[in-house]
């Protein structure tokens, strides 16, 4: 055989033992060109995609469920209890009946109605709003002033106002006579819508043993109340003091809205897997102020006691 067919042959066949070598390790990189003794020699590579079909699958019939949103809604009937007053905002000299007398305030009871709903946002906290509306009467106590130019002083005596005045009976003389004042009632319709948006947090969680646990409340709220002079009501309100001072101020009707915040406390008992029935007591802070153009301060400050159910309306699954 030629000697240079035979140097040849065995460098092809060198270069394909290499080859194959190569492709069967691929523990090192092989080059796309090769050039022995002045002679290139390309080397093509293709490179087939290894995939898992059932790898591919399982990702595009794979979905991430989410979960709903846990929440429910949850309605009450309660007791809202009420201290109101009157005061005179032009002339502070100058007292209402009540004050007069000693009376610091009058609570009234009121019935009142809640409605909302609730989400769970953690294990043991939830954030909600409500709808609450109340209604009722109020009232305050007057009274009737005669011989008013002669007045000298008032004095209060066994919850009645004495009236003492001077009567003329010879020139430059004068007489002090006492006149007793019965204070009345006047009533007036006063009526509240609120609307809380809730923050409540459990402090503990229902277990085998007890289907109780504990909650703390805090709310910003919007307050809107309306107060209604009733039918066959004077509309004029004393105000006195013991100097002999008074003065009627007009009570007309008057509406004003207000923010504030709502503090409560309360436990809850689980009744089944969706219903739950609580009890809870809250306190409105600040006072409730409206003065009106007459001058007369309406105050209000008031709480809440409520029972009531709430309805979980899903399983959060």
């Amino acid at each position: 055989m030629n000697p240079y067919i035979r140097v040849t042959m065995r460098y092809f066949c060198l270069i394909s033992l290499f080859v194959l070598i190569a492709q069967e390790s691929w523990a090192f990189a092989v080059s796309d060109t090769l050039i022995i003794d002045g002679e290139v020699i390309y080397i093509e590579e293709r490179d087939i995609p290894v995939s898992d079909s059932l790898s591919s699958y399982r990702k595009n019939d794979f979905k991430e469920k989410r979960k709903s949103p846990i929440w429910g809604i949850d309605g009450a009937y309660g007791v809202q209890l009420i201290d109101f007053t009157l005061s005179n905002n032009l002339h502070q000299e100058v007292l209402s009946v009540n004050e007069f007398l000693g009376i610091s305030n009058n609570t009234f009871y009121h019935s009142s109605l809640a409605l909302g709903a609730y989400f769970r946002v953690h294990k043991n906290i939830e954030i909600g709003v409500s709808v609450l509306r109340s209604k009722g009467t109020v009232n305050e106590s007057s009274g009737q002033v005669n011989n008013a130019e002669n007045t000298i002083s008032f004095f209060s005596f066994e919850n009645q106002i004495q009236q003492v005045f001077a009567t003329e009976v010879q020139p430059d003389v004068l007489e002090l006579d006492t006149l007793t004042i019965s204070p009345f009632a006047q009533a007036y319709s006063l009526s509240s819508l609120q609307v809380p948006l809730k923050f409540r947090f459990y402090v503990n969680d229902f277990t085998v043993k007890s289907k109780w646990r504990a909650f703390g409340e805090i709310s910003p709220i919007y307050r809107s109340f309306k107060i209604r002079n009733t039918a066959g009501n004077s509309s004029q309100m004393l105000f006195l003091n013991s100097n002999g001072n008074f003065e009627y101020l007009n009570l007309s009707n008057q509406s004003w809205n207000q923010f504030g915040v709502l503090v409560g406390v309360g436990s809850e008992y689980h009744f089944t897997k969706k219903l739950n029935a609580f009890v809870q007591a809250n306190w409105s802070f600040p006072p409730v102020n409206k003065v009106s153009e007459s001058g007369v301060n309406y105050r209000l400050q008031y709480s809440n006691l409520f029972i009531g159910l709430r309805f979980l309306m899903n399983d959060g699954k």
